[in-house]
């Protein structure tokens, strides 16, 4: 008895150091250093178009299906498009799609936090026809190979963990059968009677798990302060800096309840959400109009006496704090969102400038608690763009190609780097910076 008593102290004791140690053993196994998927450029904002336009499809006709379902037809190039559109709303996974006969055959990259172990964890399956439900034949993750049996189950797990109320299981369970004729994929759904209010569910639950606790909040308040702001008196040539130094004052005022860096991430979202008129929401998700209408912002409100280096201070803002935040946002698009509020052409320096003055105020917003007082006592106290933007004077703009080239070479020419070590100077100068660049 005594004997029994002492080993079964002993295995209690043991059996969570062997668990631990196999899932440690486990995860050096199947982590790797290099990504079967890489994205050989940024995803343009044409594709990340035709991905979204896909899942709209899809949405309106699984909504629309009556009791005898729906088949949803998918070429492998609108699949490509979703897998793009993934890795575009992900930052962090890359993925890839093909079909080969009568496979659909699916790669994925996922890159990890920084760790001794690797830097990839990397998972490859395959789908196959079939007439009951979705058929994964095969299944690896890193050089582990799995029955692909176990990976849809897991799917519907974490979805459902993610979504609540098990949305996933149920919207998986739905699938009646697959096939594949020529480039199209074939999938018969009958979906629950409710799929519309599942839909809508899940739409929110993703957007807010994109953003840390109470962020949407804090993003609406901000966002209605900024209303009420515009409601008051002329805008004509009126700085940014009437509406981030209130909003700084009220972020300082509500850090006891939060932190500096949650307040003041919350203030840049509002700002980039509100003078975009909700363009640059589309892109990380329905933060304020999920909540609220979207208001038209005032037309006449500059940095350095212009709307367009307004325009590149707010936009640079915002895809540093995405990107920050593990939000995919293309090159490309962040192009055309600033190309649609200035009209202007050729290279500029300025601009340039106005790009680096919105990256360094978000990095010193949101690196840490000290910076971010910092940051927001500067604001207030000077109450001018001039603590926050700098002088532009001297700055060539609309340089032609040729002219470019001519007077700089490249962007990794002596000429070029100068310009823009110019350019941080006057940035590092800035009152709100002293004591923390410099």
């Amino acid at each position: 008895m005594l004997k029994a008593l002492c080993l079964t102290i002993v295995f209690a004791i043991l059996l969570p150091a062997l668990i631990v140690t196999a899932t440690v053993a486990l995860v050096f196994y199947v982590v790797e250093k290099e990504p079967l998927v890489r994205q050989s450029a940024p995803v343009d904002s044409g594709t990340v178009a035709a991905g979204k336009a896909l899942l709209q499809r899809i949405v309106l006709q699984v909504e629309s299906a009556d009791a005898s379902g729906t088949t949803l037809a998918v070429t492998e190039g609108e699949l490509r498009h979703l897998a793009q559109l993934g890795s575009h709303t992900f930052a962090r996974l890359d993925t890839d799609v093909y079909f080969d006969g009568a496979t659909i055959n699916s790669r994925m990259s996922l890159r990890l936090i920084p760790n001794p172990v690797g830097d990839y964890l990397n998972l490859v399956f395959q789908v196959e026809q079939s007439s009951e439900g979705i058929n994964i034949d095969r299944l690896s993750i890193g050089p582990l190979n799995l029955p692909g049996r176990w990976l849809l189950p897991l799917i519907a797990y974490l979805a459902d963990t993610v979504l609540q109320d098990q949305q996933a299981s149920l919207l998986l369970a739905s699938v009646r059968g697959f096939r594949i004729e020529g480039d199209t994929a074939l999938l018969r759904v009958q979906p629950p009677s409710d799929v519309k209010a599942q839909f809508k569910q899940a739409v929110k639950t993703l957007q807010a798990s994109r953003f840390p606790p109470g962020e949407q909040e804090r993003v609406v308040q901000y966002y209605e302060y900024l209303v009420r702001l515009a409601e008051q008196g002329d805008h004509s040539g009126r700085s940014l800096s009437a509406y981030l130094t209130p909003l700084m004052v009220a972020a300082a005022n509500r850090r006891e309840r939060s932190s500096a860096v949650a307040e003041n991430r919350a203030v840049i979202w509002a700002l980039t959400i509100y003078f975009s008129y909700g363009e640059f929401e589309t892109l990380v998700g329905d933060l304020v109009s999920s909540q609220r209408a979207l208001v038209r912002p005032p037309s006449g409100v500059t940095l350095g006496g212009r709307r367009d280096l307004m325009a590149h201070f707010i936009y640079s803002a915002g895809i540093t704090l995405a990107t920050q935040q593990g939000i995919g946002i293309a090159a490309g698009e962040f192009k055309e969102l600033l190309d649609s509020g200035n009209g202007g052409s050729g290279f500029s320096f300025a601009d340039l400038a106005a790009d680096r003055a919105g990256v360094q105020f978000v990095t010193t917003a949101t690196s840490n608690e000290p910076a971010a007082r910092r940051l927001q006592q500067g604001i207030v106290a000077n109450n001018s763009e001039a603590a926050f933007f700098p002088d532009m004077s001297g700055l060539a703009e609309g340089l032609s190609d040729v002219q470019f080239r001519r007077q700089y070479g490249s962007t990794q020419s002596e000429n070029y780097r100068k310009q823009v070590a110019l350019i941080d100077q006057r940035i590092a100068r800035l009152p709100v910076y002293q004591g923390i660049l410099n």
